[in-house]
């Protein structure tokens, strides 16, 4: 009797066994399969829209466009006062603008923040002052000058040419959406119009300091 039942849980302790085992196989070929079926899907691809490079800051300027500009003198017509008129772009050689207007010959920021700026004066038709017995006649200035967009003017570079033919500088101003800069140079002298002697040019280096509280 003991041995019929001990046989009797021995049939039922292998069948247990072989369903647990045939189980256990279904589950784990159902998780393999499951697993493959995702691994062989198609990656879908997440869309990004192309940024909108015409997307302009609440000041007016292009987050993303270069501003930076090499310009050369403006020769179409006489001058009729000391700012002088001066022109951008491939036509005109190793000149180019980027991110900024001209107004009237002068260059117009279109981004706010702080510009490093240069200027090349070469005067035309010039005797250079020698020795100490020469007499200047008149002053002979190069100015760098803003007209803000609410129309103030301010000097911020004066510099004099003390007899010499040439002058050069260069400086970095906080400058505001739509300030203009302007070089003025005394009327009525002529600039050289070589552009490897008279140029002007700026570019955009960073945004504008925060305020302070």
């Amino acid at each position: 009797m003991a041995s019929a039942d001990g046989r009797k849980k021995l049939r039922i302790y292998f069948r247990c066994s072989l369903v647990g085992f045939v189980t256990g196989l279904f589950a784990g070929f159902l998780v393999s399969s499951l697993v493959c079926y995702f691994l062989s899907r198609p990656v879908s691809k997440v869309h990004h829209e192309p940024e909108n490079n015409t997307f302009r800051e609440k000041q007016g300027g292009s987050k993303e466009a270069i501003h930076t500009a090499h310009l050369l003198l403006n020769h179409t017509g006489s001058r009729q006062d000391n700012t002088l008129q001066w022109q951008g772009g491939p036509s005109l050689g190793r000149s180019f603008i980027y991110g900024f207007t001209l107004a009237q010959g002068s260059l117009q920021t279109q981004r706010s923040g702080i510009y490093g700026v240069y200027v090349q004066m070469t005067l035309a038709q010039c005797i250079q002052a020698r020795g100490q017995g020469t007499e200047l006649t008149e002053v002979k200035t190069l100015t760098i000058g803003i007209l803000s967009a609410q129309g103030r003017h301010s000097s911020l570079l004066r510099r004099h040419f003390q007899g010499r033919c040439s002058l050069s500088a260069s400086l970095q101003m906080n400058l505001s959406y739509q300030d203009t800069v302007y070089v003025n140079l005394t009327y009525p002298l002529m600039p050289s119009p070589n552009g490897d002697e008279t140029f002007f040019g700026a570019s955009w280096l960073c945004p504008p300091p925060p305020a302070e509280d």
